[in-house]
């Protein structure tokens, strides 16, 4: 499929951000949308399996809510299971009155991705692909619309560019926006970090924990953390896991001690993580050995934060800066580790939420060219410093959970003689804390999105 020559909106990244603002901004009557991804279909990678009430809310307005609730499994708490004791740590039914959607959804991105694909395509929206971008320069003939260079030698002019491509965004990159960690942390990897290197996978076992379905489980053993997270079978169909046989999420740290972890861990390899700092680490000593059949799809990373500069920027030029606007939204705007389940969701909100303001902005650069461009830009930047905003507050939100479950499980001193135990302490709170419903009940709503969405 080859790309046109002139698009009122160019979006780079057919991720879940990138095809939800291509839905939203059709849904906003604005024309003239394209979207392209550098990698052929099915390449993406999926990380996310949680999808949060606000951004439910968020894909009810494009029409995409039903499809992805039929196809998930709402989970109504999140449990913390230690060898001495199960306490439930966020309660969602009471969110029932602030939305409908009183539950985490658990669904693998593959199928969030899958279910908006095939909305666009029924919609009429096409992606194009392996389209990549080299380079962005400004218009040469003064109209404020921006060059954008393919790999294949293509040049399209853009009145808007937006980068939904990813934590490396090419975008963020060629716009020459800065990167960081906000509070300025450097994840140094030490000993204690144990949440620094993870890996992530997607399996079926036999002898399953007796985990509650309808909870996110967190296996809390020795200085490490297992996430276990049931999943629809229905997700795997296409590699011929039967109808209705469980499959679970996992994800858990990796000890310094043990290296890097493989980019793809096997069987074996989860296995031994598995026995070393899983379910049955935590439940009674009688309880089967819980060993894992298949391994679906397994991933690693490194957690750690950044975010852009700014979420809105044009093409740096001689002398200054030109061309059209350039808007940046989910990983490629934000980043942050995956406790809590927030990157996916807040990238999606980012998205559904900048349609309105490109449309404005489209509509009016076209019907009032001679306007000053601060004057059309404004929705856009008031956008983008919302949005930042957010995102600060979701990374401050993911470092406090990340800080809670690294403590260490072991005797330290403070000012070199006071014996401690940072995770008895932090257990010991929790505990107590979590008498009440009123904090669970919190919990549940800053994890949901719902107070920042």
């Amino acid at each position: 499929m080859s790309l046109p020559q002139f698009a009122q909106v160019l979006i780079v990244g057919a991720g879940p951000a990138g095809l939800c603002l291509a839905l939203a901004l059709q849904k906003q009557g604005c024309p003239h949308i394209v979207i392209v991804d550098a990698a052929l279909q099915g390449q993406n990678t999926s990380r996310a399996a949680a999808v949060h009430a606000a951004t439910v809310e968020a894909l009810e307005t494009i029409g995409v809510a039903d499809a992805l609730v039929q196809e998930g499994l709402k989970f109504k708490k999140t449990v913390v299971w230690s060898s001495t004791h199960e306490l439930e740590t966020a309660s969602f039914e009471p969110l029932s009155k602030y939305t409908k959607y009183n539950y985490i959804l658990g669904v693998p991105q593959h199928v969030t991705e899958m279910i908006l694909n095939q909305t666009a395509q029924d919609r009429g929206i096409s992606v194009h692909r392996p389209f990549k971008v080299v380079s962005i320069k400004p218009s040469a003939d003064g109209s404020n619309l921006t060059n954008v260079f393919f790999e294949n030698g293509h040049v399209l002019r853009a009145r808007t560019v937006v980068g939904a491509d990813g934590a490396r965004s090419t975008i963020r990159q060629l716009a020459n926006v800065g990167w960081a960690d906000p509070s300025g942390e450097v994840n140094t990897n030490k000993k204690e970090e144990v949440l620094a290197n993870m890996i992530v996978a997607d399996i079926t076992v036999t002898n399953p924990p007796p985990f509650p379905r309808d909870s996110l489980n967190l296996a809390l053993s020795a200085n490490n953390v297992v996430l276990w997270v049931p999943l629809p079978g229905s997700s795997y169909a296409e590699m011929n896991v039967p109808q209705g046989e469980a499959v679970f999420r996992i994800a858990t740290g990796i000890p310094q001690e043990r290296g890097q972890p493989p980019p793809a861990p096997d069987t074996a390899y989860i296995q031994d993580l598995l026995d070393n700092w899983g379910p049955n680490k935590v439940l009674p000593l009688d309880t089967p050995r819980v060993e894992v059949t298949r391994t679906l799809w397994s991933s690693r990373f490194r957690t750690h934060s950044a975010v852009a500069d700014s979420f809105f920027a044009h093409v740096p030029a001689e002398g200054g800066e030109g061309g059209g606007p350039i808007m940046l939204v989910g990983d490629a705007a934000h980043i942050h580790p995956p406790m809590g389940g927030q990157g996916m969701n807040l990238g999606i909100r980012d998205a559904i939420k900048l349609a309105p303001a490109v449309a404005e902005f489209v509509r009016a650069a076209t019907s009032s060219p001679d306007t000053a461009s601060e004057d059309l830009e404004k929705p856009l930047a008031e956008w983008a410093a919302e949005r930042r905003e957010k995102a600060l507050t979701v990374i401050g939100l993911v470092k406090q959970i990340q800080g809670l479950m690294s403590m260490p499980n072991e005797r330290q001193y403070a000012l070199g003689f006071i014996p401690y135990n940072a995770a008895w302490i932090r257990d010991t709170l929790m505990g107590f804390a979590m008498k009440f419903e009123s904090v669970k009940a919190n919990g549940a709503y800053r994890v949901s999105g719902l107070g920042n969405p």
